[in-house]
């Protein structure tokens, strides 16, 4: 991958890779999950907290058979299947491994491997296969003559095994390979000397064994897993304009008759409720969309929540912290950080608000901003309901503005205003008759000077 980020690190459709083989085997609803971690193996610890899973550590870099014996010391015990999955093959699906593991049950195996055919197979283990059709080995491309280079059914590196018949094979594997590592597909052979028979179950989801060794892959990973995911929605009910330029998080939720235009960026545990519209280029990031909203274009939204029927940009910014009630109107330009708004209030026009508790049908007028920092510490800016703000006023918090309450235009509010009341804080008006007229003269008095 040429990274300083583990490869199973690297995210595919905005999560990291771990996370989809451990999330297929969480849907096939398995008795134990056993995630074995090498490089930056803390970080990749982080990633599976909070997830029903156990860590092993494979502190050397052995081989696949290695890690797989780490894993198989944790099941001495254990009588039964024992599926193997890797952990840089985000596509592969619950489906696929649910006809695998039937079909080793089926034929009473103790080793089945999952394979496809594909045009071009290199950088693949090879199966090579006997005239029954059951497998003789697996060929890996590093250790592969020609003619076996030419074999276009490949190994995906998902297996089923017989958890006693893995345990005693994995014994006997040696490092015997240009790599001296310890190969997992070693076991074939190991099992064909003790009589028994390996067999394969082809698949012709090809995409689904894609192994992520570059970026190219990695991207060609990311393309196929968000198509997948914008189908999804699509199939229930979700209009997407552009769905090959539109991005959607695996976790992200969205209601019937939702119509998203191309450009938007959907991440993170984020909802949408139904007929919302998301116009282009706006991005989304774990936060609640109500229904009947619309957010328009080049809107960012972090880690809010937005009520029904509400209004937001274009070109407006809601961050972390943001609470907006229904019927709520975000306009151009306007940013907004731990701020909360009632129903009904409105900021249409080039305004900040942080740190703000404003109520319900309140009117923020254009260049309102809370001055909510003073150098050291953040204040809390709090406008009741009802509450009517002038253009280009400037909150100097902590300040408390009262239910009713009229803010004139151009104010610099630093003090409480009760209820009801007319806030107005500015220089008074003053008109110079005739000044213009004697600048003129001043002017061409001193160009004669000159």
């Amino acid at each position: 991958m040429k990274s300083g980020l583990a490869k199973v690190l690297h995210p595919v459709a905005g999560i990291p890779m771990i996370l989809y083989p451990v999330k297929v085997a969480e849907e096939i609803s398995s008795e134990r999950i056993i995630v074995v971690v090498g490089h930056q193996a803390d970080r990749v610890k982080d990633v599976l907290s909070g997830r029903d899973v156990e860590i092993v550590q494979q502190v050397e870099q052995k081989g696949t058979a290695d890690a797989v014996r780490l894993a198989m010391n944790s099941l001495i015990e254990y009588k039964g299947v024992v599926l193997v999955l890797c952990g840089d093959v985000p596509l592969i699906n619950s489906k696929t491994i649910s006809g695998l593991i039937s079909a080793h049950r089926d034929r009473g195996a103790i080793m089945t491997v999952l394979t496809t055919e594909v045009e071009d197979p290199s950088g693949y283990g090879r199966i090579v296969r006997s005239s029954d059709g059951s497998i003789l080995r697996i060929a890996e491309e590093r250790d592969a003559d020609n003619e076996i280079k030419r074999i276009k059914e490949i190994n995906s590196g998902t297996y089923v095994f017989d958890s006693l018949f893995l345990s005693e094979v994995l014994r006997e594997i040696k490092s015997e390979n240009a790599q001296r590592e310890f190969y997992l597909t070693d076991s074939i052979e190991t099992g064909l000397k003790k009589g028994f028979k390996v067999y394969a179950y082809k698949t012709i989801e090809r995409e689904e064994i894609i192994g992520i060794n570059s970026r190219n892959e990695l991207a060609m990973a990311d393309i196929i897993m968000r198509r997948r995911i914008n189908n999804r929605h699509m199939l229930n009910g979700v209009t997407m304009i552009n769905p090959d330029n539109t991005y959607v998080g695996m976790d992200v939720s969205i209601g019937q008759d939702v119509t998203i235009y191309p450009g938007a960026t959907i991440e993170g545990n984020t909802t949408i409720g139904s007929r919302s519209v998301i116009y282009p280029n706006s991005r989304i990031v774990n936060s609640q969309i109500g229904s009947d909203v619309n957010i328009k274009d080049s809107s960012v939204i972090e880690d809010s929540r937005i009520g029904d029927g509400s209004q937001v940009g274009p070109f407006a910014h809601l961050r972390p912290g943001t609470i907006l009630e229904k019927n709520v109107r975000i306009g151009n330009y306007v940013e907004l950080k731990k701020a909360f708004m009632g129903e009904g209030s409105k900021a249409n026009h080039l305004t900040y608000l942080g740190d703000a508790e404003i109520g319900s049908d309140v009117n923020i007028g254009a260049g309102t901003i809370t001055c909510n920092y003073d150098g050291k510490k953040k204040h809390r800016t709090t406008i009741g309901d009802g509450v009517f703000v002038g253009s280009d006023v400037q909150f100097v918090a902590p300040v408390k503005i009262g239910e009713g309450a009229f803010i004139a235009a151009g104010s610099t509010v630093t003090k409480d205003v009760p209820p009801g009341s007319l806030a107005i804080s500015r220089v008074e008006q003053k008109n110079m008759e005739g000044w213009v007229e004697k600048r003129k003269k001043r002017k061409g008095n001193k160009t004669q000077e000159k």
